[in-house]
């Protein structure tokens, strides 16, 4: 590997563990502990529909999980005391999902965490520079978009089990 790809390498993978590491603290003193990660980012989800909340089959495909699994999720959030359901008033059989006080708070520490990310990284970035970051971001999205998609086809054919 040459000296650039391997200081890049280094730097990825320093960037993830601690973006995991301080929204896990942040969640942590947020909300004593019980909050994870994939729970935030389903109250982040209910919390972009704002008053109204979101359905359960909207936080399935908007989180890339299945029906079964964003109900588990919701469940676990609903007892933790950071979600509410409800059954649609036009459609029985449609859930809707509000966040309750606590989920709101949660979810605007968890924007907050975001935005100031963002804005200190953005400080370091000349303007010629941005067309640039911005490309290099999508084509690390595209091969892990990619990559997700070959290793669900292969969970596919070979009944859920890896190779």
């Amino acid at each position: 590997m040459d000296p650039f790809a391997s200081e890049l390498n280094l730097l990825f993978m320093h960037t993830y563990r601690s973006i995991h590491n301080v929204e896990e603290a942040m969640l942590k003193s947020l909300s004593n502990g019980s909050l994870s990660i994939g729970e935030m980012h389903i109250i982040e989800c209910i919390g972009r529909g704002g008053k109204n909340g979101a359905s359960i089959t909207a936080i399935a495909q908007d989180m890339e999980i299945s029906l079964p699994s964003a109900t588990v999720a919701v469940k676990k959030l609903e007892k933790k005391g950071f979600v509410l359901k409800s059954r649609g008033a036009e459609d029985g059989r449609r859930v809707y999902v509000q966040l309750t006080e606590s989920g709101r708070r949660a979810e605007v520490a968890h924007r907050y965490f975001h935005r100031q990310m963002l804005k200190a990284v953005c400080q370091g970035v000349r303007e010629e520079e941005k067309p640039v970051l911005l490309g290099v971001i999508r084509a690390l999205n595209e091969f892990f978009d990619k990559a997700v998609s070959q290793l669900s086809a292969q969970a596919d054919q070979n009944g859920g089990m890896q190779p």
